[in-house]
């Protein structure tokens, strides 16, 4: 136990457990982040100092091994070396202390570079920095139309996919494009009706005729459905902190309802606009015109409700 003037950290070393490299990109980012809290916690457990109940700042820290963060780790498996502190005058002094503790046992215990000491928690936020490298958007987009060209359409098909997760319109289009040829997978319309929508949605004029073309092989019962899974995947990603799918949400709600949806799309477009994106703010302008005066505080609360979740989740992905 080592102690300072002003705070005190302590530091432990437990077993290690060694597994499979995890494929960090395509799991939940968030779930992943609140798991290492929870593997703290119990790791800290273990030594029967509850984090929760140090005093103000605290920060606690981890050497963690990212090539051993499997899921059976993230559920029972403990961190080499830990490291916390207490009672400091900032929260940034704080998180030095935590990480200064968990070096100290990272090079007494020899444990090199098998695993790298970072903050995990500063009071009860979590601060969790994930090492996923930067997605090519680009780079990717190349190589699935190089495969495809090669038909090679199970390879290109998969990475279309990926690309599309991130929004990509041209993406979008390219799936609804094999699905409704039955390229690399076998032909489906209400498939390449959901990408072609989400297409045209994420800007790509050439998705428009591809909707008009399957919605005559779709029925009426399933387009409503493909549509209504749109929007739900669209206010899912949002939710997620995913801001490239606002403004696809905000034109669903001009597009498909009978009678457009003048107050969500203005509801989005203004959530848009506060985050900076694109063409958002004379958009908003447009549709502003449409909404009634005594529906305006209303929907006006709720974007700043919604903004300022989004800001204090610290969870928000553009597109790059």
């Amino acid at each position: 136990m080592i102690f300072f003037k002003t705070f005190i950290y302590f530091f432990f070393v437990v077993k290690h457990l060694y597994a499979e490299i995890p494929d960090l990109e395509n799991r939940n980012k968030e779930t992943i982040k609140n798991n290492i809290v929870n593997t703290y916690i119990r790791s800290m457990n273990k030594w029967d100092i509850p984090f929760q109940d140090l005093l103000e700042n605290r920060s606690g820290a981890a050497c963690i091994n990212w090539n051993s963060l499997t899921e059976d780790f993230l559920k029972t498996g403990m961190f080499d070396a830990l490291g916390y502190s207490q009672n400091i005058p900032n929260k940034k002094a704080s998180q030095i202390a935590a990480v200064s503790g968990c070096e100290k046992m990272k090079e007494y215990y020899k444990l090199e570079n098998t695993c790298t000491c970072e903050v995990i928690l500063t009071n009860d936020v979590n601060e969790v920095n994930l090492p996923i490298k930067k997605f090519d958007m680009k780079k990717e987009f190349d190589e699935a139309i190089l495969l495809y060209r090669k038909n090679d359409y199970e390879q290109a098909l998969m990475k279309f996919e990926k690309l599309s997760d991130f929004g990509d319109a041209k993406s979008q289009h390219n799936l609804a494009v094999m699905h409704y040829k039955g390229e690399g997978i076998p032909q489906n319309f209400n498939r390449a009706y959901y990408w072609s929508v989400l297409s045209m949605l994420n800007g790509q004029k050439k998705a428009e005729i591809l909707v008009k073309n399957n919605k005559k092989r779709v029925s009426n019962t399933n387009k409503v459905e493909i549509e209504n899974e749109v929007k739900d995947n669209l206010e899912k990603a949002v939710n997620e902190g995913k801001t490239y799918a606002i403004i696809p949400l905000a034109k669903w709600h001009l597009t498909f309802p009978k009678k457009p949806d003048y107050n969500n799309s203005y509801l989005w477009l203004s959530v848009a606009s506060a985050l900076n994106i694109a063409n958002s703010n004379k958009a908003r302008n447009s549709i502003i015109k449409k909404i009634k005066n005594k529906d305006l505080d209303e929907i006006q609360n709720e974007a700043n409700e919604i903004f300022n979740k989004m800001m204090k989740s610290k969870t928000i992905t553009q597109m790059e």
